[in-house]
């Protein structure tokens, strides 16, 4: 039975143990954390993203754990329509917002049930290329492969891969869900997503994850300091956005500010390991494609054909193939962050390879082959 070591037990990590343990394998996951609690957040799930969760509980439905908007719309500060979108019309598919948690829940449950072994608090200081972990305690552990789904400070890149330098964009940002309901929302509709921007780089976004409960991010340029406080000075934010200002005397405590990095490696495997989700591809958030991207790296490395040839032929064939479509995603994100594209000219999300990237269906990739 070939076995696999991964380390991180966050959406990349679990989509790819899932899989493998279902083909066979014996998979065991790292999370140093004590629990799989995920930070207090939501997360945006297009069609990309859901095709892969169904594909892994295809007698459930995967957008139930989420909430399904039928509206997003683009304000100015000021509160006036920039552009309202029909996320199906716009996008071909479908925008689902997930508490992270949610995500981290369902995977996790397909995972033990898969025969996964989950190990909390399992900290690992370094990889080997010829397929080995490294404990805190000073255990090897050795696999057939080591997959790195650590995130964008990866040990395990940084073992196999050298200490590479980590792009930092324009923009921080602040994270939180809060209480909302329905007269919180135009016209009582609470699957309504909300984005306003303003001049002077500010922008917050108000997503609901469910009907009590919302999505928040605030998130400003980097030299705008006073904007980073954590916990969110509510005076601060209303004087920006007037019309959402009681939002903002929700957050109480709440937020973790994060700074935009990326990554790009010169590869994503080195011998017998692998790097997945934001420890191979970290990207700004501003396309709303982080775990989607995660989970078709994480999805297409685990359906590969193992047995085709060599481990490293194998891992060649697996970047090849799925690695321009993330790395087009990358540079999407980034040009929104950096304001080379615009999200609220209407024509955004018609173009063809965005739209294309959307809805990528990696499982139907393997149905083809198979």
């Amino acid at each position: 039975m070939p076995s696999a070591e991964i380390v991180g037990g966050g959406i990349a990590g679990l989509v790819a143990a899932v899989v493998l343990a279902r083909r066979g394998w014996s998979v065991r996951v790292h999370e140093r954390s004590p629990t799989l609690r995920a930070s207090g957040n939501g997360i945006t799930i297009f069609e990309n993203g859901l095709r892969i969760l169904e594909a892994i509980e295809p007698d459930e439905d995967a957008s139930a754990y989420g909430y399904v908007l039928d509206r997003w719309i683009i304000y100015h500060n000021t509160g006036e329509i920039a552009v309202e979108h029909d996320p199906y019309e716009s996008t071909g598919g479908r925008i689902t917002m997930f508490a992270r948690q949610a995500i981290i829940d369902f995977l996790a449950k397909s995972a033990r049930a898969a025969g996964v072994e989950i190990v909390l608090g399992s900290k690992v200081v370094g990889a080997e290329r010829e397929g080995a972990v490294l404990l805190e305690d000073g255990t090897r552990l050795t696999a057939d492969l080591v997959i790195g789904a650590d995130g964008i400070h990866s040990v395990v890149r940084r073992s196999v891969a050298g200490n590479l330098p980590l792009g930092e964009h324009r923009k921080v940002a602040i994270r939180m869900l809060i209480p909302t309901e329905d007269k919180d929302f135009p016209g009582g509709n609470n699957r309504i997503g909300r984005e306003y921007n303003h001049p002077n780089g500010r922008r917050v976004g108000i997503l609901p994850v469910s009907p009590t409960v919302s999505y928040m991010i605030v998130a400003a340029l980097k030299d705008d300091i006073a904007a980073h406080a954590v916990p969110i000075d509510p005076k601060l934010w209303a004087e920006s956005f007037p019309t959402i200002g009681t939002f903002f005397e929700r957050a109480g405590d709440m937020g973790h500010c994060d700074v935009y990095y990326s990554i790009s490696p010169p590869s994503w495997h080195f011998g017998r390991c692998a790097l997945i989700g934001d420890a191979a591809h970290g990207m700004t958030p501003a396309l709303g494609q982080g775990a989607c991207s995660s989970m078709m790296t994480a999805y297409a490395l685990a359906s590969s054909d193992f047995e085709s040839g060599p481990l490293e032929a194998v891992l060649g064939q697996w970047e090849k193939r799925i690695r321009p479509l993330i790395d087009f995603t990358q540079d999407y994100a980034a040009g929104i962050t950096a304001g080379r594209l615009d999200p609220k000219n209407e024509i955004f999300f018609s173009a063809p390879e965005l739209r294309s990237l959307l809805n990528t269906d990696v499982p139907g990739w393997f149905k083809k082959s198979a």
